[in-house]
């Protein structure tokens, strides 16, 4: 209470009393203290995955000092999009990390973006998943649960076997749930904080680039599209948020109530029936992709489905916030007269 890290409800925030928003900085203490202590190699091949390890936690630990100082400060737009556009550059310049080989999403052969193209596109990449991550936080349980989702799906799809990064970040979450969604009382509850949601996007985006970009592991074991379905719901959600906010005449960066989140508290769902419903649609964009993929099916095939899903959702979501609208109760203020005597009674 003393430092500020917490969160106290308002217009947008509908939870009871000033909860810590200290989850975030939990999981990377966590995170830090076993790389240190289990991630020590030696040999010349491990040493390699050592100094991508070193940078892992550079890069994630600017994003957690970023995120803390937003949550005590409430730091500028401007200031936030430099920090997280220069976290993404160290992290390229650092792995020498290029996404440039996006697959043949036409039918027509591979999609092959230049040097100065796919430098910015891989940037672009870097800051999209760690803020779609970052919108998506706004109900108890929902980003952990989606998190843990997608790196259950990342070893599906790549064949990896769990290692420590996943493991213990898996591990992390599942104490953070418990404190979250109250499943112990002797244990307080917390909040992830931006320095939570924005490490874990950064978690997620950089296992996905280790998989689909050759440079770190020198093998592709993910096609570019097929890692899109392993971001589906947070992509999803924050493609049609910025797009209704666009068509609205607003602001595509302002915060608002128009998230998934958002809309089915509208609809009148309870917390743990729109919970569910989020996180079953959030594991089946992954498994789709991952069943899409062990039917070898083309990528163009995979990109035109993957959009028509996008399609669907749009179409679903925006029909179901005009229901909300209608569902929203309307207050009628009656005309009120008062009289007034010369001797000013009423």
């Amino acid at each position: 209470m003393r430092l500020g890290l917490v969160d106290a409800p308002d217009h947008r925030k509908q939870h009871s009393g000033s909860i810590p928003l200290v989850g975030g900085i939990a999981i990377y203490l966590a995170l830090l203290v076993a790389c240190v202590v289990w991630g020590q190699t030696h040999d010349d091949q491990q040493g390699l995955r050592t100094e991508i390890i070193a940078v892992f936690l550079a890069s994630g630990g600017m994003l957690v000092v970023l995120g803390v100082l937003d949550d005590r400060f409430h730091l500028s737009v401007f200031t936030r999009v430099l920090a997280e556009i220069g976290v993404a550059l160290f992290l390229i310049e650092s792995l020498d990390l290029r996404l440039a080989n996006l697959g043949d999403l036409a039918g027509v052969g591979k999609v092959k973006l230049s040097p100065w193209l796919s430098y910015p596109f891989t940037v672009l990449v870097i800051f999209g998943v760690i803020n779609a991550y970052n919108m998506l936080d706004g109900m108890d349980g929902l980003l952990g649960i989606i998190v843990l989702i997608t790196i259950f799906a990342f070893h599906l799809f790549s064949g990896l076997p769990p290692g420590l990064i996943t493991i213990v970040v898996s591990a992390s979450l599942m104490a953070f749930l418990v404190s979250n969604l109250g499943l112990a009382p002797f244990i307080p509850k917390s909040f992830l904080g931006d320095a939570g949601s924005k490490l874990l996007g950064f978690i997620v985006v950089a296992l996905t680039l280790s998989v689909t970009s050759a440079q770190i592991s020198h093998v592709r074991y993910v096609q570019p599209i097929t890692a899109v379905y392993l971001l589906g719901l947070p992509l999803f959600d924050m493609a049609f948020t910025t797009l209704r906010r666009l068509l609205g005449g607003k602001s595509p960066i302002r915060a608002d109530n128009t998230h998934i989140h958002h809309l089915l508290r509208e609809l009148g769902l309870s917390e743990k029936r729109a919970l569910l419903l989020i996180s079953s649609v959030g594991a089946s964009i992954p498994f789709l992709g991952l069943m899409l993929a062990k039917a070898s099916t083309p990528e163009s095939y995979q990109f035109s489905i993957l959009v028509g899903i996008f399609v669907l959702y749009c179409i679903v979501m925006n029909q179901a916030w005009h229901v909300a609208r209608q569902r929203a109760p309307k207050v009628e203020v009656s005309h009120v007269t008062i009289e007034v005597s010369p001797t000013g009674r009423k």
